[in-house]
Protein backbone atom coordinates (compact mmCIF):
# COMPACT_ATOMS: atom_id res chain seq x y z
CA UNK A 1 0.00 0.00 0.00
CA UNK A 2 1.46 3.35 -1.02
CA UNK A 3 1.17 5.97 1.68
CA UNK A 4 -0.69 9.02 0.45
CA UNK A 5 0.45 12.55 1.11
CA UNK A 6 -1.33 14.58 3.73
CA UNK A 7 -0.72 15.39 7.37
CA UNK A 8 1.07 12.06 7.80
CA UNK A 9 3.87 13.15 5.50
CA UNK A 10 4.96 15.81 7.95
CA UNK A 11 5.15 13.44 10.91
CA UNK A 12 8.57 12.04 10.09
CA UNK A 13 10.91 10.91 12.80
CA UNK A 14 13.88 13.11 13.62
CA UNK A 15 16.22 10.37 12.44
CA UNK A 16 14.57 10.24 9.03
CA UNK A 17 14.68 14.03 8.65
CA UNK A 18 18.36 13.93 9.53
CA UNK A 19 18.84 11.19 6.95
CA UNK A 20 17.66 13.49 4.16
CA UNK A 21 19.99 16.21 5.41
CA UNK A 22 22.94 14.12 4.21
CA UNK A 23 22.26 14.26 0.46
CA UNK A 24 21.12 17.87 0.78
CA UNK A 25 24.36 18.91 2.50
CA UNK A 26 26.49 17.22 -0.15
CA UNK A 27 24.45 18.77 -2.95
CA UNK A 28 24.72 22.24 -1.43
CA UNK A 29 28.48 21.98 -0.90
CA UNK A 30 29.03 20.72 -4.42
CA UNK A 31 26.71 23.16 -6.13
CA UNK A 32 28.03 26.18 -4.26
CA UNK A 33 31.51 25.51 -5.61
CA UNK A 34 30.27 27.02 -8.85
CA UNK A 35 26.94 28.61 -8.00
CA UNK A 36 24.45 29.18 -5.22
CA UNK A 37 21.89 26.40 -4.82
CA UNK A 38 18.98 28.59 -3.81
CA UNK A 39 18.90 31.86 -5.68
CA UNK A 40 16.87 34.90 -4.74
CA UNK A 41 15.88 35.04 -8.41
CA UNK A 42 12.69 33.05 -8.72
CA UNK A 43 12.81 32.92 -12.50
CA UNK A 44 11.71 29.28 -12.47
CA UNK A 45 8.21 30.19 -11.34
CA UNK A 46 5.53 28.15 -13.07
CA UNK A 47 4.74 28.91 -16.68
CA UNK A 48 1.77 27.69 -18.72
CA UNK A 49 2.89 24.51 -20.57
CA UNK A 50 5.17 22.83 -23.12
CA UNK A 51 5.28 20.10 -25.73
CA UNK A 52 6.47 16.68 -24.69
CA UNK A 53 6.68 15.53 -28.28
CA UNK A 54 10.23 16.70 -28.87
CA UNK A 55 12.15 14.67 -26.31
CA UNK A 56 13.88 11.30 -26.79
CA UNK A 57 13.47 7.53 -26.98
CA UNK A 58 15.66 4.52 -26.05
CA UNK A 59 15.71 1.55 -28.38
CA UNK A 60 15.15 -2.00 -27.35
CA UNK A 61 18.31 -4.11 -27.02
CA UNK A 62 16.24 -7.10 -28.16
CA UNK A 63 14.60 -5.91 -31.39
CA UNK A 64 14.03 -9.45 -32.66
CA UNK A 65 10.96 -10.20 -30.56
CA UNK A 66 8.18 -11.65 -32.79
CA UNK A 67 4.78 -10.16 -33.61
CA UNK A 68 4.76 -7.18 -31.29
CA UNK A 69 1.45 -5.55 -30.46
CA UNK A 70 1.20 -1.80 -30.96
CA UNK A 71 0.36 0.40 -27.97
CA UNK A 72 -0.74 3.82 -29.22
CA UNK A 73 -1.49 5.02 -25.71
CA UNK A 74 -0.43 3.98 -22.22
CA UNK A 75 -3.96 4.35 -20.88
CA UNK A 76 -6.33 1.36 -21.20
CA UNK A 77 -9.55 2.16 -23.07
CA UNK A 78 -11.62 1.24 -20.01
CA UNK A 79 -9.45 3.18 -17.59
CA UNK A 80 -10.96 5.70 -15.21
CA UNK A 81 -7.90 7.74 -14.21
CA UNK A 82 -7.90 9.06 -10.67
CA UNK A 83 -7.23 12.75 -10.19
CA UNK A 84 -4.11 13.52 -8.21
CA UNK A 85 -4.56 16.59 -6.00
CA UNK A 86 -2.04 18.57 -3.92
CA UNK A 87 -3.51 17.09 -0.73
CA UNK A 88 -4.03 13.55 -1.99
CA UNK A 89 -1.38 12.25 -4.36
CA UNK A 90 0.43 8.91 -4.04
CA UNK A 91 4.02 8.80 -2.98
CA UNK A 92 6.52 7.24 -5.33
CA UNK A 93 7.08 3.76 -3.97
CA UNK A 94 10.64 2.47 -3.70
CA UNK A 95 11.16 -0.72 -5.76
CA UNK A 96 12.57 -3.70 -3.91
CA UNK A 97 15.19 -4.40 -6.58
CA UNK A 98 18.69 -3.15 -5.90
CA UNK A 99 20.23 -0.78 -8.39
CA UNK A 100 22.89 -2.49 -10.48
CA UNK A 101 26.33 -0.90 -10.73
CA UNK A 102 27.55 -0.64 -14.29
CA UNK A 103 31.00 -2.19 -13.92
CA UNK A 104 32.02 -0.25 -17.04
CA UNK A 105 35.70 -0.40 -17.95
CA UNK A 106 37.76 -0.08 -21.12
CA UNK A 107 37.55 -3.80 -21.89
CA UNK A 108 33.76 -4.25 -21.59
CA UNK A 109 32.37 -0.87 -22.63
CA UNK A 110 30.63 -2.27 -25.73
CA UNK A 111 28.46 -4.61 -23.66
CA UNK A 112 28.40 -3.04 -20.19
CA UNK A 113 27.05 0.37 -21.25
CA UNK A 114 23.97 -0.95 -23.16
CA UNK A 115 23.31 -3.38 -20.32
CA UNK A 116 23.48 -0.61 -17.72
CA UNK A 117 21.22 1.71 -19.73
CA UNK A 118 18.70 -1.12 -20.10
CA UNK A 119 18.82 -1.77 -16.35
CA UNK A 120 18.19 1.91 -15.64
CA UNK A 121 15.18 1.93 -17.94
CA UNK A 122 13.85 -1.24 -16.31
CA UNK A 123 14.15 0.38 -12.89
CA UNK A 124 12.46 3.58 -14.07
CA UNK A 125 9.63 1.52 -15.59
CA UNK A 126 9.14 -0.29 -12.27
CA UNK A 127 9.30 2.89 -10.19
CA UNK A 128 6.97 5.04 -12.26
CA UNK A 129 4.79 2.08 -13.24
CA UNK A 130 3.76 1.63 -9.63
CA UNK A 131 2.78 5.28 -9.30
CA UNK A 132 0.79 5.28 -12.54
CA UNK A 133 -0.87 2.03 -11.53
CA UNK A 134 -1.95 3.49 -8.19
CA UNK A 135 -3.71 6.29 -10.06
CA UNK A 136 -5.14 4.16 -12.87
CA UNK A 137 -3.16 6.02 -15.51
CA UNK A 138 -2.00 2.97 -17.46
CA UNK A 139 1.54 1.82 -18.20
CA UNK A 140 4.08 4.67 -18.57
CA UNK A 141 6.81 2.48 -20.09
CA UNK A 142 8.20 4.25 -23.18
CA UNK A 143 9.65 2.82 -26.34
CA UNK A 144 13.41 2.33 -26.15
CA UNK A 145 16.10 3.16 -28.68
CA UNK A 146 19.68 2.30 -27.78
CA UNK A 147 21.75 3.49 -30.73
CA UNK A 148 24.55 0.93 -30.75
CA UNK A 149 28.11 1.85 -31.71
CA UNK A 150 28.51 2.44 -35.43
CA UNK A 151 24.77 2.60 -36.13
CA UNK A 152 22.23 5.40 -36.39
CA UNK A 153 18.52 5.91 -35.76
CA UNK A 154 16.01 7.83 -37.89
CA UNK A 155 13.78 9.73 -35.49
CA UNK A 156 10.41 11.16 -36.47
CA UNK A 157 11.17 14.28 -34.44
CA UNK A 158 12.31 16.70 -37.12
CA UNK A 159 14.57 19.74 -37.37
CA UNK A 160 13.18 23.25 -37.63
CA UNK A 161 13.67 23.06 -41.41
CA UNK A 162 11.36 20.04 -41.55
CA UNK A 163 14.11 17.55 -42.37
CA UNK A 164 14.05 14.18 -40.64
CA UNK A 165 16.92 13.38 -38.30
CA UNK A 166 19.25 10.42 -38.46
CA UNK A 167 20.92 10.25 -35.06
CA UNK A 168 24.39 8.64 -34.82
CA UNK A 169 25.61 6.61 -31.84
CA UNK A 170 27.91 9.47 -30.79
CA UNK A 171 25.27 12.22 -30.95
CA UNK A 172 25.99 14.60 -28.07
CA UNK A 173 22.44 14.41 -26.78
CA UNK A 174 19.77 12.10 -25.41
CA UNK A 175 16.10 12.83 -25.93
CA UNK A 176 12.47 11.74 -25.75
CA UNK A 177 10.38 11.82 -28.93
CA UNK A 178 6.62 11.56 -28.56
CA UNK A 179 6.06 10.42 -32.15
CA UNK A 180 8.71 7.69 -32.40
CA UNK A 181 7.08 4.23 -32.15
CA UNK A 182 9.55 1.68 -30.81
CA UNK A 183 9.45 -1.46 -28.61
CA UNK A 184 9.20 -0.87 -24.87
CA UNK A 185 10.94 -3.08 -22.32
CA UNK A 186 8.40 -5.84 -22.96
CA UNK A 187 8.89 -5.71 -26.73
CA UNK A 188 5.57 -3.95 -27.41
CA UNK A 189 5.51 -1.17 -30.01
CA UNK A 190 4.84 2.02 -28.08
CA UNK A 191 4.25 5.57 -29.24
CA UNK A 192 6.68 7.89 -27.45
CA UNK A 193 10.26 6.67 -27.08
CA UNK A 194 13.52 7.51 -25.29
CA UNK A 195 16.59 7.69 -27.56
CA UNK A 196 20.02 7.03 -26.03
CA UNK A 197 23.22 7.14 -28.18
CA UNK A 198 25.43 4.41 -26.68
CA UNK A 199 28.83 5.84 -27.71
CA UNK A 200 27.90 9.16 -26.12
CA UNK A 201 27.09 7.45 -22.84
CA UNK A 202 30.22 5.27 -23.03
CA UNK A 203 32.32 8.45 -23.20
CA UNK A 204 30.94 9.55 -19.82
CA UNK A 205 33.11 7.01 -17.99
CA UNK A 206 36.12 8.51 -19.81
CA UNK A 207 35.31 11.94 -18.40
CA UNK A 208 33.59 13.28 -21.52
CA UNK A 209 30.03 14.42 -20.84
CA UNK A 210 28.28 15.40 -24.08
CA UNK A 211 31.56 16.70 -25.47
CA UNK A 212 32.60 18.55 -22.30
CA UNK A 213 35.43 17.32 -20.03
CA UNK A 214 34.24 16.56 -16.49
CA UNK A 215 36.48 15.72 -13.50
CA UNK A 216 33.89 13.70 -11.57
CA UNK A 217 31.89 11.13 -13.52
CA UNK A 218 30.38 7.71 -12.98
CA UNK A 219 27.27 5.58 -13.05
CA UNK A 220 25.00 8.28 -11.68
CA UNK A 221 26.11 10.85 -14.24
CA UNK A 222 24.57 8.58 -16.85
CA UNK A 223 21.64 7.62 -14.62
CA UNK A 224 20.39 11.15 -14.02
CA UNK A 225 20.47 11.93 -17.75
CA UNK A 226 18.33 8.84 -18.48
CA UNK A 227 16.01 9.68 -15.57
CA UNK A 228 15.59 13.23 -16.93
CA UNK A 229 14.48 11.93 -20.32
CA UNK A 230 12.13 9.55 -18.54
CA UNK A 231 10.69 12.61 -16.82
CA UNK A 232 9.65 13.95 -20.24
CA UNK A 233 8.03 10.59 -20.88
CA UNK A 234 6.08 10.86 -17.60
CA UNK A 235 4.63 14.20 -18.74
CA UNK A 236 3.73 12.67 -22.11
CA UNK A 237 1.88 9.77 -20.44
CA UNK A 238 0.05 12.09 -18.03
CA UNK A 239 -1.08 14.20 -20.98
CA UNK A 240 -2.34 11.02 -22.67
CA UNK A 241 -4.25 9.90 -19.59
CA UNK A 242 -6.19 13.16 -19.35
CA UNK A 243 -6.09 14.27 -22.99
CA UNK A 244 -4.24 17.44 -22.00
CA UNK A 245 -3.54 19.75 -24.96
CA UNK A 246 -0.03 20.98 -25.68
CA UNK A 247 -0.80 24.49 -24.50
CA UNK A 248 -1.58 23.13 -21.01
CA UNK A 249 1.71 21.31 -20.56
CA UNK A 250 4.70 22.82 -18.69
CA UNK A 251 6.01 25.69 -20.82
CA UNK A 252 9.52 26.87 -21.65
CA UNK A 253 12.25 25.94 -19.23
CA UNK A 254 9.67 24.65 -16.75
CA UNK A 255 9.35 21.66 -19.07
CA UNK A 256 13.01 20.85 -18.46
CA UNK A 257 13.02 21.76 -14.78
CA UNK A 258 9.98 19.55 -14.20
CA UNK A 259 11.84 16.65 -15.86
CA UNK A 260 14.84 17.39 -13.60
CA UNK A 261 12.60 17.32 -10.54
CA UNK A 262 11.00 14.01 -11.56
CA UNK A 263 14.46 12.56 -12.21
CA UNK A 264 15.37 13.46 -8.64
CA UNK A 265 12.18 11.78 -7.38
CA UNK A 266 13.54 8.57 -8.87
CA UNK A 267 17.00 9.33 -7.44
CA UNK A 268 15.39 9.57 -3.99
CA UNK A 269 14.22 5.98 -4.35
CA UNK A 270 17.81 5.05 -5.19
CA UNK A 271 18.90 6.77 -1.99
CA UNK A 272 16.33 4.76 -0.03
CA UNK A 273 17.93 1.61 -1.45
CA UNK A 274 21.43 2.79 -0.51
CA UNK A 275 22.17 3.21 -4.21
CA UNK A 276 22.90 6.92 -3.87
CA UNK A 277 25.58 8.44 -1.67
CA UNK A 278 27.91 11.46 -1.54
CA UNK A 279 29.91 10.19 -4.54
CA UNK A 280 26.82 9.95 -6.74
CA UNK A 281 25.48 13.33 -5.62
CA UNK A 282 28.83 14.89 -6.47
CA UNK A 283 28.56 13.37 -9.94
CA UNK A 284 25.20 15.09 -10.42
CA UNK A 285 26.45 18.39 -8.99
CA UNK A 286 29.43 18.32 -11.35
CA UNK A 287 27.01 17.69 -14.22
CA UNK A 288 24.96 20.83 -13.50
CA UNK A 289 27.36 23.45 -14.95
CA UNK A 290 27.64 21.32 -18.10
CA UNK A 291 23.92 20.89 -18.72
CA UNK A 292 22.79 24.29 -17.39
CA UNK A 293 22.12 27.04 -19.90
CA UNK A 294 20.90 30.60 -20.06
CA UNK A 295 18.82 30.11 -23.18
CA UNK A 296 16.00 32.38 -22.08
CA UNK A 297 12.42 31.21 -21.64
CA UNK A 298 12.88 28.13 -23.83
CA UNK A 299 16.18 26.95 -22.34
CA UNK A 300 16.83 24.09 -19.94
CA UNK A 301 17.39 26.46 -17.03
CA UNK A 302 20.60 27.72 -15.47
CA UNK A 303 22.79 25.54 -13.27
CA UNK A 304 21.22 27.26 -10.25
CA UNK A 305 17.68 26.57 -11.44
CA UNK A 306 18.48 22.97 -12.29
CA UNK A 307 20.14 22.46 -8.89
CA UNK A 308 16.99 23.80 -7.24
CA UNK A 309 14.74 21.48 -9.27
CA UNK A 310 16.88 18.43 -8.51
CA UNK A 311 17.04 19.28 -4.81
CA UNK A 312 13.26 19.74 -4.53
CA UNK A 313 12.78 16.40 -6.26
CA UNK A 314 15.29 14.71 -3.97
CA UNK A 315 14.53 16.22 -0.56
CA UNK A 316 11.16 17.99 -0.89
CA UNK A 317 10.30 21.72 -0.88
CA UNK A 318 11.59 22.13 2.68
CA UNK A 319 14.66 19.97 1.96
CA UNK A 320 13.89 17.65 4.89
CA UNK A 321 12.29 14.47 3.50
CA UNK A 322 12.03 12.31 0.39
CA UNK A 323 10.84 14.41 -2.54
CA UNK A 324 7.63 13.31 -4.26
CA UNK A 325 5.95 13.90 -7.66
CA UNK A 326 3.40 16.21 -6.04
CA UNK A 327 6.26 18.53 -5.01
CA UNK A 328 7.39 18.79 -8.62
CA UNK A 329 3.83 19.29 -9.87
CA UNK A 330 3.17 22.11 -7.44
CA UNK A 331 6.41 23.86 -8.33
CA UNK A 332 6.65 23.41 -12.10
CA UNK A 333 3.23 22.31 -13.38
CA UNK A 334 0.50 23.57 -11.02
CA UNK A 335 -1.85 23.83 -14.01
CA UNK A 336 -2.14 20.04 -13.93
CA UNK A 337 -4.34 20.30 -10.84
CA UNK A 338 -6.72 22.54 -12.81
CA UNK A 339 -7.30 19.98 -15.59
CA UNK A 340 -10.99 19.11 -15.76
Amino acid sequence: MIERRGARVERRSVSRLARWGVPLAVAVLAATSGCSLISSDDSSSPAPSSSASTSSSPGSPTPSSPSRSRIPSSTPSNADPTRCSPDDCPELATPSAELMTSGVNSSNVDTAVPKYLTTLLDDLDATWGGWFGELGWGDPAPGRVLIESGTSFATECIDEDGASNRIPSDEANAFFCGVDEEPNGQGQETEGSIVLPVDTFAAIWDGNVFGVPSPIVGDFTAAIVVAHEYGHNVVFRMAEAFDIPERRLPQGKNSELFADCLAANWAATAYQRDGLGPKEILQVATLLPIIGDTGGAMGHGSAVERARALTIGLTGPQFNRQGQPVDCLQRYWPEFFEVS
